[in-house]
């Protein structure tokens, strides 16, 4: 069984206002050149070959794996519903859609996941499902997440077609369907198993073993954050977290301040842990 090695981080870029306090929404960008399912193509197997030639250590402080951080360990709390809401999804769906959906517990799967919209996905998507099928779908990340949880993934996925608006149209790099479920070994409630979701701005890693569950990797945010207009116009994420960001900035003296800032203008990506 792999061991996790967890880091947080958080990155401030731009100066915070008291505007922010409020709210944030991103303007309409300029629509980028859309790239067809050949690009797409190219640029995920760019990306993903050099990831999976790396050895997996997860994520540490000085690139060695710490040992004992977790153990395996009863919780006292049943993942019954989470089984069975798997088993059911994997019912709904047609043997071919199962094919490419079921992978083994220790396969190179759990790490191929990708915030970027332009990653060609593993599994079945939203886009592909018929309304039961989503439902299902929809019913597995019921049983698994918090219902605040599960509401944020599904607004995230709302406000990924409001981007898509904003960009023009482009519905095949943004959209509220193209976020891919695979399955990961058989559900058990003794052996190990999992399902990952995973899709441009919301990628959810959940292991189970017994009673015991493992959801790390994790990634979600948006863009934009509010629906201004549109067909999700007013859905919002992540002002509980902005609003965090700015009273830990606020908290700071001007020296720390400096310090936690890495420009005074975004006008670039500084991800270190979206892929």
């Amino acid at each position: 069984m792999r061991r996790f090695t967890v880091l947080a981080s958080l990155i401030i870029c731009g100066t915070l206002i008291p505007a922010l306090q409020t709210s944030v929404s991103s303007q309409a960008p300029v629509p980028p050149p859309k790239r067809g399912p050949e690009d797409l193509l190219r640029l995920s197997k760019a990306a993903e070959g050099p990831g999976l030639a790396e050895p997996f250590k997860g994520i540490s402080t000085n690139g060695e794996i710490e040992k004992g951080l977790f153990t395996i360990k009863s919780t006292g709390v049943s993942t019954e519903p989470v089984r069975k809401a798997a088993e059911a999804f994997l019912a709904s769906l047609t043997e071919a859609q199962r094919a490419k959906t079921k992978f083994a517990v220790n396969d190179d799967e759990w790490r191929m996941w990708m915030n970027q919209s332009f990653y060609v996905r593993q599994g079945v998507s939203f886009a592909e499902m018929d309304e039961k099928q989503r439902e299902a779908a929809f019913g597995l990340l019921r049983a698994g997440l918090s219902a605040r949880g599960l509401r944020t993934t599904r607004d995230i996925m709302r406000l990924n077609h409001t981007l898509g608006e904003l960009t023009g149209g482009n519905f095949d790099e943004f959209d509220e369907g193209r976020y891919n479920v695979t399955v990961m070994g058989a559900p058990s409630a003794t052996e190990p198993w999992g399902f990952q979701l995973d899709g441009h701005h919301a990628v959810v890693n959940y292991f189970v073993l017994g009673d015991q569950v493992v959801m790390t990797p994790l990634f979600m945010g948006s863009e934009p954050v509010i629906a201004r207009a549109g067909k999700y116009m007013g859905t919002t994420v992540m002002q509980d977290e902005q609003g965090q960001g700015l009273a830990f900035m606020n908290a700071l003296d001007a020296p720390r301040r400096a310090k936690a800032r890495l420009r005074e203008t975004k006008t670039g990506n500084d991800d270190v842990s979206e892929a």
